[in-house]
């Protein structure tokens, strides 16, 4: 058995929920059927009817196909909607191997990370069949919403900035696995393996499972019969509550376009009927939307509404808190979006006849405090007690803080925005600033500097640089930013300095996951003058 890399396991894990490893399924080879029953669902075009039909098939004709199980999204809801099937993934992939079933990674964009694996490799190493001509088959459109897809909501979207470079490192790949990347190689194992049916699970929906080059509609039209696992994917969409437009629900929308062209399974359902799905094995989190965690939060200006949702769990009732206790059946039951108003840890768990049903989903919901007002002072303009960067003291070395640039030399840009006056520094770093009797107020922003997405070898990295900001007054800490990723709207500071201070120290620290690319910025930064000192 091998995991995905444990390199990217120490961050990427941040944004997947609690492993629920599946439970082994022991069965003799041969107990093993020759022949398993699927039920396809199907609809038609014209009417919407939806019809069921029967496959009996040699399951050893059957691939399951992953695509795009990412360890990253842009979208930090999105993120954490695709990490959450990790369990569910976990307990259906050993069941489907032990049919004889072969699973083919096919995390696109980043398969050939994993150049040197057998998975891989023995993908790359196959014989190449010749694709025969295509079907040309005329699938209908499929809705992909909003343009920019983000899942959050109508509050702060999510900016774009890629940053994946691996599988979600909660999901197990084994040694007979294979990892193809394109039509060409998918097709190729295919047909020298003697699979005819494709079963496709992963993400996203409307999006790379039906369009990727490993896709339904490529692979189909090479004539391979294909089919959705329905209970195992998620289209990205829109979020917005007041219209009742939901994740769940677009998703539903989106599969029941699917069905216009290609059929669906619940997977889960079929495995069960062959005794090789554990009922009693948590292995959904409650849906949360938007869904911030503390190593990602959701950052928000004016209220928001939360939506909490089960939907592979029939008939579950959610419980839920908004103090960090963990819910109970005693915790207050969710019956409808939840109105947060200030910065909130809320927590959420599913019940059914007494006992829980889903695993429990954290949300890290931060409030912004209102912009401050500009500095009379600009940090740029005066000196420092002390100054360091990238755990380097400024005097002696060339890696010291930049006034009016990133540390890189580059200009400050924040979220889209480019700032005249700051200091650029990289964590960990500290800025030592003598308190005088006219500075009333410390103001800031602050956030991770853009030039990282400045070339496609950067933007690979964006789910890594994570810093958090503090504010110290004679050594005692004043104020700090919730953890900072990469594209957040900047965090502020509008800090009171008591009469009689004599230091203010501005700390930048890594997320705790090492200082890679944790380049950060203080922008229209510095001091508020007292009235007196403004007259």
């Amino acid at each position: 058995m091998r995991s995905t890399s444990a390199a990217l396991a120490a961050v990427a894990l941040l944004f997947s929920p609690p492993r629920a490893v599946a439970e082994p399924v022991e069965r003799a080879a041969a107990s093993l059927p020759d022949r398993i029953e699927l039920t396809l669902r199907s609809r038609d075009r014209a009417t919407g009817q939806v019809s069921s039909d029967k496959l009996a098939i040699d399951p050893r004709q059957i691939g399951v196909v992953l695509v795009d199980t990412w360890n990253f999204h842009w979208c930090l809801t999105a993120t954490q909607r695709c990490g959450s099937f990790a369990g569910r993934f976990n307990q259906a992939l050993p069941a489907v191997r032990q049919l004889g079933m072969q699973v083919f990674w096919c995390p696109t964009d980043v398969a050939d990370q994993y150049a040197g694996t057998p998975q891989r490799e023995t993908a790359v190493a196959a014989a190449r069949e010749p694709l025969p001509p295509s079907l040309d088959i005329p699938f209908a459109a499929i809705h992909c919403f909003e343009s920019n897809r983000c899942m959050c909501g109508p509050g702060i979207k999510c900016l774009a900035n890629y940053g994946w470079d691996g599988m979600a490192p909660a999901l197990v790949m084994e040694a007979g696995d294979l990892m193809p990347e394109g039509t060409q190689e998918l097709y190729s194992l295919a047909k020298q393996r003697g699979i005819t049916h494709l079963i496709y699970l992963g993400f996203h929906t409307n999006v790379c499972t039906t369009g990727k080059p490993v896709g339904i509609r490529p692979m189909a039209n090479a004539g391979l019969r294909c089919i959705l696992a329905r209970d195992m994917t998620d289209a990205i969409s829109g979020y917005d509550p007041a219209s009742r437009r939901h994740p769940d629900g677009n998703t539903d929308e989106v599969i029941a376009q699917i069905e216009n062209d290609v059929p669906t399974i619940h997977l889960g359902d079929e495995l069960k009927k062959l005794g090789l799905w554990p009922t009693h094995q948590l292995v959904d989190p409650v849906r949360i939307t938007p869904w911030g965690t503390p190593q990602r939060p959701y950052l928000f200006e004016e209220p928001i509404l939360v939506s909490l949702t089960a939907p592979l769990t029939e008939g579950a009732q959610i419980h839920y808190t908004l103090d960090g206790g963990s819910p109970t059946l005693q915790s207050p039951a969710y019956d409808a979006p939840l109105r947060i108003e200030e910065t909130t840890q809320l927590r959420a768990a599913a019940f059914k006849a007494g006992r829980q049903v889903c695993l429990e989903s954290i949300g890290s919901l931060v409030r912004l405090s209102p912009l401050p007002p500009p500095p009379d002072v600009q940090l740029s303009e005066i000196g420092t007690l002390r100054a360091t960067s990238n755990g380097f003291h400024a005097f002696g070395s060339d890696k010291k803080p930049k006034n009016d640039r990133n540390y890189l030399g580059s200009e400050l840009r924040l979220r889209g925005r480019t700032y005249t006056k700051g200091v650029g520094v990289h964590a960990p770093s500290q800025l030592l600033y003598e308190c005088r009797p006219e500075y009333e107020r410390f103001v800031a922003r602050c956030g991770l500097d853009e030039s990282l997405i400045a070339d496609d070898l950067g933007r690979a990295a964006a789910m890594y640089p994570s810093v958090v900001f503090r504010v110290l007054i004679d050594g005692q800490p004043v104020a700090e930013s919730p953890l900072m990723r990469f594209h957040h709207e900047p965090w502020r500071f509008d800090v009171p300095i008591p009469p009689g201070s004599r230091t203010i120290s501005l700390v930048t620290t890594d997320g705790g996951n090492g200082s890679r690319h944790d380049v950060a910025n203080w922008v229209d930064a510095g001091f508020v003058l007292n009235s007196s000192a403004k007259e």
